[in-house]
């Protein structure tokens, strides 16, 4: 009796993968091969890339920015590498739960909440690093220190959220392999960000700038970066039907603004075309 108890309660508890297909957000199956090369992933990456680059370049530098720039001790520049830390970690937990809070009780299609978190990550590293010139040639260290603070969170923010959106996007079958590849961009702009961050920056100081106009031409390099990031995000198609639809299709409040017809459409126009011009042979008499 207890063996067929736990087996009713289990077929009734247990969720079929038919069940985990839901219609709010369906996923249309595809390969490793062609998610990656789909435009929403290849947004996605550049969108990522341009998310993390000033956590991964400016960041590392942080303890050098504040003996350097404001002249603060070793010790105090430690401290504050330290505590920012603690707002990198806050930003990975806030931001992934704020998603799920705006799916939940505002009802938002899951991948279009990721979506507009990274708009808010993207947006306040576009102010923040836009208003960071003026406040490295003011010296005013404690607005420096909040605007580095709000930085790291959207830096944590941003890498804590992408499984999520990627899974939104293109379902869990090849969840490891599109999540690697997407984090690559972070590696992409540590090293070759990092190394030509560097070079740029030490050539600088050869020819006679000061550190803190060198820091800020390089930075203003990485807002540029951001912003295209910014504008990238906004081509990343969470609408089903403009997805799933032949092409790129984009809508805007239920209007298509931008209609991209397929490669192959082109082909198979010319395919009844060929078929009129052959010459038709003559039907037989029944």
């Amino acid at each position: 009796m207890e063996e067929k108890l736990s087996t009713a309660y289990k077929a009734v508890q247990t969720p079929t993968g038919a069940e985990n297909v839901s219609a709010e957000s369906p996923i249309k199956p595809l390969t490793l091969k062609q998610a990656i090369f789909t435009p929403d992933y290849i947004f996605m990456y550049i969108m990522f890339f341009a998310n993390q680059l000033f956590g991964v370049i400016v960041l590392s530098r942080l303890s050098s920015m504040c003996t350097d720039i404001f002249n603060k001790s070793a010790g105090t520049a430690s401290d504050i590498v330290s505590v920012n830390s603690v707002f990198n970690c806050c930003g990975r937990l806030a931001f992934s739960s704020i998603s799920d809070f705006l799916v939940r009780y505002f009802k938002m299609d899951k991948a279009f909440a990721r979506k507009v978190l990274y708009y808010f990550t993207l947006g306040a590293q576009i102010i923040v690093i836009g208003a960071l010139p003026t406040v490295i040639r003011h010296e005013s260290f404690t607005f420096f220190v909040i605007e580095i603070f709000v930085l790291t969170c959207s830096y944590g923010g941003g890498l804590g959220t992408i499984p999520a959106f990627v899974t939104e996007m293109f379902g869990v079958y090849n969840i490891g392999p599109m999540h690697g590849i997407i984090l690559t961009s972070l590696a992409f702009g540590a090293v070759v960000g990092g190394i030509t961050f560097n070079n740029a920056y030490n050539g600088k100081i050869a020819d006679g700038m000061s550190v803190g106009e060198a820091y800020i031409d390089n930075i203003q390099v990485i807002f540029v970066i951001v912003c295209i990031g910014f504008v990238v995000l906004f081509l990343v198609r969470t609408n089903v039907e403009d997805r799933f639809e032949p092409g790129y299709h984009y809508s805007v409040c239920g209007k298509r603004v931008i209609s991209i017809p397929p490669k192959e459409k082109g082909m198979k126009r010319q395919e009844p075309e060929a078929e009129s011009a052959a010459p038709k042979l003559p039907e037989t008499a029944v």
